[in-house]
């Protein structure tokens, strides 16, 4: 009988850690002082500041123009491989307020996308 009850409480531990699904998080992305916008200067220039946090290594960072399918920068060597991030991304040829899209993929497949406004 004991032997029993031993063998149903391990089945049950068992199964108990083998359905938990740890829950993945998805990188979280703050820009410097939490502004969402920034000014370019007359050239048409503005440098994106910020920090990434991931709970799981980063893979690369996207940056494109909204409207364009082709990124204009691709950080997937600077960014990878680490958990926590400081980056700054200086963006050139605004002439026109542009929507900046950041997208960040870490190594376990989680993606987060936000938008930034550079106005001119």
């Amino acid at each position: 009988m004991k032997t029993k009850s031993f063998s149903l409480m391990v089945l049950m531990a068992l199964f108990f850690f083998v359905s938990c699904k740890k829950e993945a998080t998805n990188p979280q992305l703050t820009f410097s002082n939490n502004v969402v916008e920034g000014t370019a200067n007359a050239s048409g220039e503005y440098t994106m500041t910020g920090h990434i946090s991931s709970v799981t290594r980063l893979d690369k960072v996207v940056l494109t123009k909204e409207g364009q399918s082709t990124p204009f920068l691709v950080d997937d060597s600077t960014a990878k491989n680490k958990n926590e991030y400081d980056f700054s991304y200086k963006v050139t040829g605004i002439t026109v307020n542009t929507y900046i899209v950041v997208d960040i993929f870490d190594q376990g497949g989680g993606k987060v996308t936000q938008r930034f406004l550079i106005k001119k």
